[in-house]
């Protein structure tokens, strides 16, 4: 059996030939840190098959083994040069990784039941070096058994000085939206029994794990009287769900949104349950008192106040600025203190909102006015999303795998605190199929793997190889920031050998891999 490992900062396929076969792998990790690899055999599965899987490792070392395995999803369409997908490949070829329909091993499978699914016999590897780990070179070896054969890796791992924080003292911030009725649908679950709040839970797990610590909880539901009038609001899921996340251990969590345009470049805001009701009305302000207080009241009667922000608009433009300041003006009076934090693209909410979070392309084009706002002591956050398409960093599938790592990296240069995505479980019928997402317009196809960075399981997630990599993109910020507190010079000459904006950036994982060794020997030098 042939097996070649490859590095975690690259895509392998089921077709991708094994051309330097060999069984050893030489890893560099900072303590309290993650770090993986991966497998591919000319193993072919033809049915579910037992799998053995050891570690050998030097007694005086506390790692953490994770193997999972491989599997493929498809990608249907290509990322189009500026929104949505194409079939047009002539038109993408210069960026796309590969010209759809393909499958790639995007896909890590939790291996819990000791069996493997059919399919070429591929793995990924995860090791998690605890910050208590002493410094050095340590020799492990991997052994994965089959029923007819068997395989062993060799492992060297250098342990740096550097540590990762934990995610409760992070000073990175990191939120990928939770979709609940997504769970209940793609695991058959009905919304609010017990099995569905289990499978909550473990998307709930993900999460830490993954470093995000905000997660935006569901808006309320209105309650109306015989004659439609609303007269109250529901918020029984979001009081569940924030407690849940609080001792799971997020640091914070959001109140879901509560109005937006209709039209983005018009200047009307509308309530999210009366879309007719535009929030500078009577009607709208007698809704959002009844809401904000009594969500207030949730808030203070949860003892939430320490760890809870307010979501008012998805996107708020220029042309609908004033609206937003207005309706900031409401909460604010309804729920004093209150931090304020939206995803925006307008630079004229001074006042309105506490913590900016930007598109990566609307930082960049208004930069001057952003690092303005910066200067005056705004926090400024950068997210990605289903806009725009093209080569610009996205956390997608037919793009380099590096730019699901590398946006983290931008932050830092751009001193932003924080990175958001809203797809983290939002799927089609079939989503290891189907991955460009379909909101409703056959034309409008979101970008492969824009709406999710984990794949359903057995009423649990599993993690996208994506998932794996922004996870990484996380511990990397904590080391650069390390690094810029001593030589913020030196922190922001490493970050421009790999990217110097969300359009140009070194897609090679061996390029990638010299930069980070040359971030570990640089904190070397520091206490």
């Amino acid at each position: 059996m042939k097996i070649q490992t490859f590095s975690e900062n690259e895509w392998l396929y089921p077709d991708t030939v094994i051309t330097k076969p060999n069984n050893a792998v030489k890893l560099e990790s900072a303590r309290g840190a993650n770090i993986s690899f991966q497998i591919l055999t000319d193993k072919e599965i033809t049915k579910d098959e037992k799998v053995s899987i050891k570690w050998e490792a030097p007694s005086n070392i506390d790692l953490k083994f994770t193997v999972y395995q491989l599997l493929p999803a498809r990608v249907e369409e290509n990322s189009a040069p500026k929104v949505y997908t194409t079939l047009d490949y002539d038109s993408v070829s210069h960026f796309v990784t590969r010209r759809a329909p393909f499958y790639v091993y995007d896909v890590t499978r939790n291996i819990d039941d000791g069996c493997l699914k059919p399919g070429r016999a591929a793995f990924y590897v995860r090791v998690f070096v605890p910050e208590n780990c002493q410094l050095g070179e340590y020799e492990l070896k991997l052994n994965i058994a089959f029923s007819d054969c068997s395989f062993n890796v060799d492992v060297l791992l250098k342990v740096y000085k550097a540590a990762v924080p934990a995610l409760g003292s992070s000073v990175f911030n990191m939120i990928n939206w939770l979709n609940l009725k997504s769970i209940a649908k793609v695991h058959n679950l009905e919304h609010g029994s017990a099995a569905f709040w289990e499978a909550v839970q473990r998307y709930l797990e993900n999460q830490i794990d993954m470093r995000n610590n905000h997660i935006m909880l569901p808006s309320g539901i209105p309650v109306r009287d015989e004659t439609g009038r609303v007269v109250d609001f529901n918020f029984d899921d979001a009081i569940r769900l924030g407690n849940m996340a609080l001792k799971a251990g997020f640091k914070y969590i959001y109140g879901g949104f509560v109005a937006r345009f209709k039209e983005w470049n018009q200047k009307e805001h509308y309530l999210l349950w009366d879309r007719d009701v535009s929030v500078v009305t009577f009607e709208a302000y007698r809704q959002l008192k009844l809401y904000f207080e009594k969500l207030w009241d949730i808030v203070n009667k949860n003892n939430w106040k320490n760890h809870y922000m307010q979501c008012l608009v998805d996107e708020p433009q220029f042309p609908n600025s004033e609206h937003y300041r207005i309706l900031s003006g409401i909460c604010r009076k309804f729920m004093p203190g209150v931090k304020i934090n939206d995803p925006v693209e307008s630079t004229d909410l001074e006042g309105a909102v506490d913590i900016w979070v930007v598109k990566q392309s609307v930082y960049e084009k208004h930069i001057s006015k952003y690092q303005a706002l910066q200067s005056l002591g705004e926090e400024i956050w950068i997210y990605t999303c289903g806009f725009p398409a093209g080569y610009v960093m996205n956390r997608v599938m037919d793009l380099p795998l590096l730019v699901s790592r590398l946006p983290m990296w931008m932050c830092y240069l751009y001193d932003a605190k924080g990175f958001l995505h809203w797809g983290y479980n939002v799927y089609n019928e079939k989503p290891f199929e189907s991955t460009c997402y379909f909101h409703g317009d056959p034309e409008k196809l979101f970008p492969p793997g824009n709406a999710f960075v984990v794949y359903p399981g057995n009423n649990e997630p599993w993690y996208s190889v994506r998932g794996h990599l922004q996870r990484a993109g996380a511990e990397d910020f904590e080391l650069l920031h390390q690094l810029g507190l001593r030589n913020k010079e030196k922190a922001r000459e490493i970050i421009s050998r790999i990217c110097t904006s969300f359009e140009d950036y070194k897609s090679s994982a061996e390029d990638f891999a010299a930069v980070r060794s040359e971030l570990l020997q640089e904190l070397e030098k520091y206490n």
